[in-house]
């Protein structure tokens, strides 16, 4: 499987991730690679699930590890875009309730 397309985008101290296909376990470390290239003073960060249309498990610990990463340096995590079944994944985890989702 060909690796994730991450497309990284920063508006001031927020850096935005557009990953694009599916988030599985052979793609999920390209998600939170790409926040690794993308900081410096890094005040919030965007996932931008508009463009994923699978998402395992992987994927949720691969969120879970962003969240993690945010909250040690003070920074917040938001999850947009999220439809279909990604959508679905974190309602039925349940891990709509712990991200900010917008749109």
């Amino acid at each position: 499987m060909p690796p994730l397309p991450v497309a990284v985008s920063r508006e001031h101290n927020t850096v935005t991730l557009h990953p694009s296909g599916e988030i599985d376990h052979e793609t999920a470390p390209a998600l939170t690679g790409a926040v690794r290239e993308a900081e410096g003073e890094l005040r919030g960060l965007v996932v931008d699930l508009s463009e994923v249309s699978f998402m395992d498990s992987a994927g949720l610990h691969a969120l879970i590890a962003l969240e993690h990463h945010c909250r040690e340096r003070g920074a917040r995590l938001d999850l947009a875009g999220a439809r279909d079944q990604p959508a679905r994944l974190l309602d039925l985890v349940r891990l709509a309730g712990i991200f900010t989702l917008a749109g």
